[in-house]
């Protein structure tokens, strides 16, 4: 019987490692897109879908299309400021068409060195999945630069 004791320290350990998931772990969002637009006073245009976006600097002329592949700086945080992706100055490629909904309906608004800011819902993001270190159902934003594309 004296075993039990020690049975049980050393099980517990491992149930309370089983019972924590990534979950516990990720970033979440604090507030609703327009909640945060509201709480802020952010005078944002309205896209489709719940998409709002800031335009900072309209960029070139020519702007991309879905099929596109785009070069970017960008900063990604959710909505109560926790960062959880930016490329740090070092820009990044990605085919348009593989992103999440918010970038793909944001990004072809400004052009060639164009600067955008995209308040996006879950639903154009990563929904109810958790992505990385992005808690399911969290609204999303973007700082982005368009760098290139072709």
């Amino acid at each position: 019987m004296k075993s039990f004791p020690r049975l049980i320290l050393l099980l517990v350990p491992v149930f309370v490692a089983l019972g924590c998931s990534k979950e516990d772990d990720c970033l979440a969002s604090d507030q609703s897109i327009t909640e945060y637009i509201t709480a802020n006073g952010i005078m944002a245009t309205e896209g489709d879908l719940g998409l709002y976006y800031i335009i900072e600097a309209e960029g070139g002329a020519e702007k991309p299309t879905t099929s596109s592949s785009v070069t970017v700086n960008y900063t990604g945080q959710t909505t109560n400021g926790e960062t959880f992706d930016q490329t740090s100055g070092s820009p990044r490629t990605f085919l348009l068409s593989g992103l999440i909904q918010g970038w793909q309906q944001g990004i072809p608004k400004i052009g060639r060195g164009g600067k955008i800011r995209l308040f996006i819902p879950s639903s154009l993001a990563y929904g109810a999945n958790q992505a990385g270190d992005i808690c399911p159902s969290s609204d999303l934003i973007f700082d982005i630069e368009l760098v290139d594309f072709n």
